[in-house]
């Protein structure tokens, strides 16, 4: 039974990365200590330790046996691409200059910083726990990658455009869709997708809450779009 050990592992990382970053950039933490924005990843870890198994409503198995009654044959790689639309947008819109939080630099380094934690204990959590996949491919079902990198890029543009509820909200549907077609395919547990989601969540908000904005480079680096190329033009 894996559940014990997992859920150890998850409230350790959880609560080590919290106190280093704290530590790290405390000020930072005493700007913006709106610590209800973490409710929504922390239950859906929590949901996802829950229904592991045959444990709560709807349990894993259960949304494994309904995925086999029901769409047996989905089968689609749509899921491997549509995890990066969150971060695709992010580039068209800083393109097509819409006002966003940061300057590109600092939405680089909070993206790039986003995905390392997120990522890091994910992977941590894949081949710790060893977790096999619904159709028997792997060992390294929990959690899930694909949820993680989608609803971290989708934080990241709810970040930078939180008074554009249309440009975040999009970012949003097409994470939770990459988590759906990651149970249809039958690569995921319902757990794995809900601790993942989770975690790319939480690990993207307090990255933003850490981040001391020391680089500064706005109107100095212009995305450039050609026919034949693409590229950043930078000027001093």
């Amino acid at each position: 039974m894996f559940i014990k050990p997992i859920t150890s592992l998850v409230l350790i990382f959880c609560i080590g990365l919290t106190s280093s970053f704290a530590q790290t950039d405390s000020n930072s933490i005493k700007k913006n200590p709106s610590y209800k924005s973490y409710i929504v990843p922390a239950s859906l870890v929590t949901y996802g330790l829950i229904c592991w198994g045959d444990n709560g409503w709807p349990s894993s198995k259960e949304i494994y046996t309904f995925r086999n009654e029901q769409y047996k044959n989905f089968n689609t790689s749509i899921d491997d691409y549509l995890v990066f639309a969150p971060g695709v947008a992010l580039i068209a819109l800083d393109v097509c200059k819409v006002k966003s939080k940061s300057d590109l630099l600092n939405q680089g380094l909070l993206t790039g910083k986003s995905m390392a934690l997120s990522l890091g204990i994910i992977n941590i959590l894949k081949y710790s726990s060893q977790v096999t996949r619904p159709d028997g491919s792997a060992d390294n079902s929990f959690a899930s990658g694909h949820s993680a990198t989608a609803f971290t890029l989708a934080e990241v543009l709810h970040q930078e455009f939180k008074n554009k509820p249309w440009i975040y909200v999009s970012g949003y549907v097409a994470a939770t869709s990459v988590t759906g077609m990651r149970i249809l395919n039958n690569k995921h547990w319902f757990s794995d997708v809900l601790v993942g989601a989770g975690i790319g969540l939480a690990a993207t908000k307090l990255i933003y809450a850490t981040h001391s904005f020391k680089w500064k480079m706005e109107k100095k680096v212009t995305p450039i779009i050609h026919s034949n190329q693409m590229g950043f033009l930078y000027t001093f």
